[in-house]
């Protein structure tokens, strides 16, 4: 019998993200630990795009990384597409998310994934933006991250 698709015979989901031009995938398995936006000006500049959608998953759920990646060392390391650009993942310094390694939500390109579930740095955000219902909205970056905090 076959597996459905992102999910292996033990039934544990197993997710791949891809840059825009797809020579670079990131395997993850499990659940990520939390789904959040982020309206602040690095996020928006790093996605060309209103916010930021950031996907944490535990360190050691990342099970495969190909394709010609580059990082970019400043507030943690970031890795992006050496041939498209596009961010895939990133690593935070310090102790906001230890542990965990955060995704570009798009990379995903799937529908499967929780909803963001809180907002951070709306303050910054676009006037127009509606956020999911029952999402947590902050107008700048709590101190510690909560369970669900991008």
């Amino acid at each position: 019998m076959l597996a459905a698709p992102g999910i292996r015979g033990n039934a544990m989901t197993v997710r791949t993200a891809r840059c825009a031009c797809q020579a670079c995938e990131v395997e993850v398995e499990g659940e990520p630990v939390s789904s959040g936006l982020c309206s602040c000006d690095n996020c928006k500049r790093r996605t060309g795009a209103p916010f930021g959608w950031s996907v944490y998953f535990h360190d050691e759920q990342v099970s495969r990384v190909e394709g010609p990646l580059t990082v970019l060392d400043g507030f943690g390391k970031r890795w992006f597409c050496s041939r498209c650009g596009s961010t895939i993942y990133w690593r935070s310094l310090g102790a906001w998310r230890p542990g965990q390694t955060g995704f570009a939500g798009g990379c995903f390109a799937d529908p499967t994934l929780p909803v963001p579930t809180i907002a951070v740095r709306c303050a910054q955000g676009m006037p127009w933006i509606a956020y999911p219902d029952g999402c947590a909205v902050f107008d700048d970056m709590p101190r510690v991250p909560p369970s669900s905090a991008p």
